[in-house]
């Protein structure tokens, strides 16, 4: 479970820094602070074993507020393609999505882990 949400958060972490490269705007590090977010309880939860659990679901939780803040570029991409409506913001969209498929492969990661944890 770890090994999932460690190499989530490194890719965020390098989204961010990716695009604030090529914007020099800040809010195109919001990525690498939610991938920061996650490596903070991650080292929460190997400093405190007995609250292991309780920091997987945090990051859990920390994930879906990623997917609920980053979905509206799901919509913005699709208006593009379907309809070709303009992006205000192409990179910032972009940026975005990624960060949404990036939450949204490691929230289903985490799930699939829960259930399978469960089972056993």
């Amino acid at each position: 479970m770890d090994n999932i949400f460690n190499k989530i958060s490194f890719s965020l972490i390098v989204l961010g820094i990716a695009f604030y490269v090529f914007t020099m705007t800040f809010t195109a590090l919001i990525p690498s602070i939610l991938g920061l977010l996650i490596q903070i309880v991650l080292f929460l939860g190997r400093t405190f074993p007995k609250l292991h659990k309780l920091f997987a679901h945090v990051n859990v939780l920390i994930l879906a507020l990623g997917i609920g803040a980053t979905y509206g570029s799901v919509l913005d991409l699709a208006g593009y393609l379907l309809n070709g409506d303009e992006l205000a913001r192409p990179l910032a969209t972009v940026e975005q999505f990624t960060a949404f498929v990036l939450c949204l492969v490691g929230f289903i990661m985490a799930i699939q882990s829960f259930i399978n944890a469960r089972k056993n």
